[in-house]
């Protein structure tokens, strides 16, 4: 009587899976360039926060291991490291995307 894609409770998982999948997915769309206000935006938060977790891990070791400046100034350098790391990498991928939308 019934076909099979017809009622729900016939239908094996994988079938209802990939069907919610395709409803979840749509149709692709074209991701869009992010503004250069954002770029610098997120430039300046990944320095930051890099740099602020590094000294706050860095004191609170400090603290629990009693070795006053030491881990703090460890930290705090490898922190700032980390964040120029994130922005060069972010600043690369922007670069990326602008050469590929020239050629």
């Amino acid at each position: 009587m019934g076909d099979k894609k017809d009622n729900p409770k016939q239908q094996t998982f994988e079938e209802r899976l990939s069907q919610a999948q395709l409803k979840v997915q749509g149709t692709p769309e074209a991701k869009e360039p992010d503004s250069a206000s954002n770029v610098a935006f997120r430039m300046g938060v990944d320095l930051v926060a890099g740099t602020g977790v590094g000294a706050f891990m860095g004191y609170w070791f400090d603290i629990w291991f009693d070795t006053k400046p030491l881990f703090l100034i460890a930290l705090l350098i490898l922190g700032f490291v980390a964040g120029v790391r994130n922005v060069v990498r972010l600043a690369r991928q922007v670069q990326d995307a602008d050469e590929a939308d020239e050629q």
